[in-house]
């Protein structure tokens, strides 16, 4: 039974290294039973779970927003303000914010577009109301810098293929 690894306990919110995840709502000798985020209980054999890696967000008091902006080749020179002005709206709008795990960076030139990482570290469980709206709160933060900015996303590209006649 997974109850011995005393690693995972029903309640609690997992995610394991196949991608199955969801809250724990049952263990039995053979079979777990979790709940997705789409609210479906799935039944899954412990014989599929066991010798995984299980990261279990109950228990994890930190988490993280990552971002990859793509912007536009023609707005290079306003990368560096850019930069420091995502930095301080959301230093301004996060108060969960963990000092010193706050990164905004130009990380790669793509054929089509400049990529920039946005990594920041909150002392917030990955799981839940609070971390959504604490994401939120990222997001609308990076919104706001590039309109200050004047900083312009580059649209993805597609790689459509015509069969011509």
């Amino acid at each position: 039974s997974l109850h011995l690894s005393e690693k995972i306990f029903e309640g609690d919110q997992v995610k394991f290294s196949d991608g199955t995840s969801g809250t724990i709502t049952r263990m039995g000798w053979f079979e777990t039973m979790i709940q997705n985020s789409d609210d479906v209980v799935v039944g899954v054999p412990n014989s599929q779970l066991t010798g995984q890696r299980v990261y279990n967000l109950s228990r994890t008091p930190q988490s993280q927003v990552k971002q990859t902006l793509r912007i536009r080749y023609e707005d290079a020179s306003k990368i560096p303000l850019l930069l420091e002005t995502i930095k301080e709206e959301i230093r301004t709008d996060c108060d969960k914010l963990i000092p010193g795990r706050l990164r905004a960076h130009w990380s790669n030139f793509e054929d089509d577009h400049l990529q920039v990482v946005v990594d920041a570290h909150f002392s917030i469980k990955p799981t839940g109301g609070e971390y959504h709206d604490n994401r939120q709160k990222v997001l609308q933060a990076i919104y706001r810098a590039v309109k200050k900015t004047g900083v312009s996303f580059e649209k993805s590209t597609s790689n459509v293929k015509v069969v011509g006649k």
